[in-house]
């Protein structure tokens, strides 16, 4: 079938609907990308956190340590 012999009624009509999914295909595209985007500075920004909440886990797990330590050297001497 060759295209010129397709009525115009047919192009107009079959064309709005083919000029809407085109539009909708590129707008949510648009939005996925934005959406993708907003998540990745979300997932830094919880990474960020939880760098820092792991160095301070750390820092109170060495001062728990040293408490225990010093305590275990108490015992030990019975005082």
């Amino acid at each position: 079938m060759d295209l010129a012999q397709i009525p115009i009624d047919v192009w107009l009509s079959q064309g709005a609907f083919a000029i809407l999914f085109v539009w909708l295909l590129i707008d949510s595209r648009k939005d996925s990308k934005q959406r993708e985007e907003r998540l990745m500075q979300h997932i830094e920004k919880t990474t960020d956190t939880l760098d820092v909440l792991s160095n301070r886990m750390e820092n109170v797990n060495t001062k728990v340590d040293k408490i225990d330590t010093r305590l275990t050297e108490f015992e030990k001497k019975g005082v």
